[in-house]
């Protein structure tokens, strides 16, 4: 963001949670009627998939506190998000209602209430608050989840009024401000601990304790599952996990599998997608054109599970490229773009 230091590893993580939006988003278009919902294949893409998002909001969050733009600039960029949300959603059809509240317009909403998300974090002193923090907000996710709408698809994107349009966007959309909210206050807590070596996650017994839990957690309920025949984590039909709506398990999955990722990018100074990372929004936005207009591939070419998956793979990789150019011409890219409109 502007006027800000950029972190490496923090790119990376940017980037690492974009390529896995946009693989779940193609392997969601990919998916061969012979894919069975217990193959292999589901599994790895639901579980890399299921991060995606989570890790997106939190290291938007972690970027939001370090942030030293104007609130002019913030409301600015907050406009452009929800005009690049209606693009995605126009680019999509197959996928989304003009007007449907997405994970661009959930990040306009998080920068509108900037001031009172980051007054509220510095009123914290304490990074042992932040057990405290995650507790009263899955407890207060679990008591919202009634709140939430449904599990079905088209329920969660077809908006019917103004006011629904804003019950979308604050409770039963595709990324509702609640309980999203949780992971962009949890990033933004974070990002006040970033230590003199520069780590931004601080590897300390508090984080290491919250992912034991979180492990804990998983096996417990996964044991649950397969002894009362249910299913442990799903989109929409998961008796322990589900995604949408996010109920209080997926929650615990989720900031644990986010603390992990973190904890390797960091330690292993794993700075792979940091190209990525830098022009993460133009690769969001775009990767929906091609998608939209080879989404009915699988079925002219009726491929196999195999060649569904390599075509994941290599639609996934290849914005790796489209990165590493978009980079050398920062003018091109929608990062560019804002950069410009919110210069003093």
């Amino acid at each position: 963001m502007a006027n800000s230091i950029r972190f490496r590893e923090i790119d990376s993580l940017r980037g690492l949670a974009v390529l896995l939006m946009v693989m779940v988003h193609a392997a969601a278009t990919w998916n061969p009627s012979n894919t069975s919902q217990t193959s292999s294949l589901t599994y790895i893409v639901a579980g890399l998939g299921g991060l995606a998002a989570p890790l997106f909001v939190t290291i938007f969050g972690w970027g939001m506190y370090k942030s030293k733009s104007p609130r002019n600039s913030i409301l600015i960029k907050a406009g452009i998000l929800l005009i690049l949300q209606y693009v995605v959603n126009l680019c999509s059809p197959q996928l989304y209602d003009p007007f449907s509240p997405g994970i661009l317009s959930l990040f306009a909403i998080l920068l509108i209430a900037k001031p009172v998300i980051i007054k509220a974090i510095d009123s914290f002193n304490n990074i042992l608050i932040f057990n405290g923090l995650i507790i009263a907000m899955f407890i207060i996710n679990n008591l919202l989840f009634e709140f939430q709408g449904s599990n079905n698809w088209d329920a969660r994107i077809t908006v019917n009024d103004v006011l629904h349009l804003i019950n979308l966007a604050l409770f039963t959309g595709t990324y509702p401000l609640f309980p999203w909210i949780s992971f962009c206050v949890i990033g933004a807590f974070l990002g006040r601990f970033v230590t003199e070596g520069g780590k931004t996650l601080p590897r300390n017994n508090t984080i290491v304790s919250l992912i034991i839990i979180g492990i804990s957690y998983c096996i417990i309920t996964l044991f649950l599952a397969v002894e009362n025949s249910k299913v442990w984590a799903h989109p929409s039909r998961g008796d322990y996990l589900n995604f949408f709506p996010a109920n209080f398990g997926f929650m615990i999955a989720a900031i644990t599998g986010v603390l992990i990722l973190w904890l390797i990018v960091q330690e292993l100074n794993l700075l792979l997608f940091e190209q990525v990372g830098k022009v993460s929004l133009t690769v969001y936005v775009v990767h929906f054109i091609p998608l939209t207009y080879l989404s009915n591939l699988e079925n002219e070419r009726d491929w196999t599970v195999m060649e569904a998956s390599q075509a994941v793979v290599l639609f996934t990789t290849t914005w790796l490229l489209f990165a590493y150019f978009w980079n050398k011409v920062q003018w091109l890219t929608i990062e560019g773009l804002i950069r410009k409109l919110t210069r003093k």
